[in-house]
């Protein structure tokens, strides 16, 4: 019975281990940057990888067991990545890149007849009967 005992324990010890291993690529798209070549994408893909997988090491090593969960540690990892790419330049689907156009001013809205004219606004001449 004892041996029965050990043989799960080691093997819940091992499974909860599995949980916290990192992934070996992201589940996420990336897509080369304007004007990048594939081999500038390679090379940063390959970069953001390596980096990806230091930076969850580090959680990892800082969370508590209670804590670690396969889809958890693939999701730390995911967002690095995508951190890394999005600052080398690169394209992450659903994320918008670039400077934004201000947006429109606010729809004017009639003074009330008889009020002065806004400051710096010319007036306006009255009406002519026909």
């Amino acid at each position: 019975m004892v041996t029965v005992s050990r043989v799960l324990l080691f093997t819940a010890v091992g499974l909860m281990g599995a949980c916290g291993t990192i992934p070996a690529a992201p589940t996420v798209m990336a897509l080369p940057g304007h004007g990048k070549t594939l081999e500038q994408f390679h090379a940063e893909d390959t970069s953001c990888r390596q980096w990806a997988a230091q930076q969850t090491q580090e959680t990892v090593k800082g969370a508590s067991t209670g804590q670690l969960y396969g889809s958890t540690v693939e999701q730390w990892y995911n967002m690095a990545y995508m951190q890394c790419m999005y600052a080398n330049g690169n394209q992450i689907p659903g994320v918008r890149t670039g400077s934004f156009p201000p947006p429109p001013p606010p729809p004017s809205t009639p003074a009330p007849p008889g009020s002065p004219p806004p400051e710096g606004a010319e007036p306006t001449p009255p009406a002519q009967a026909p």
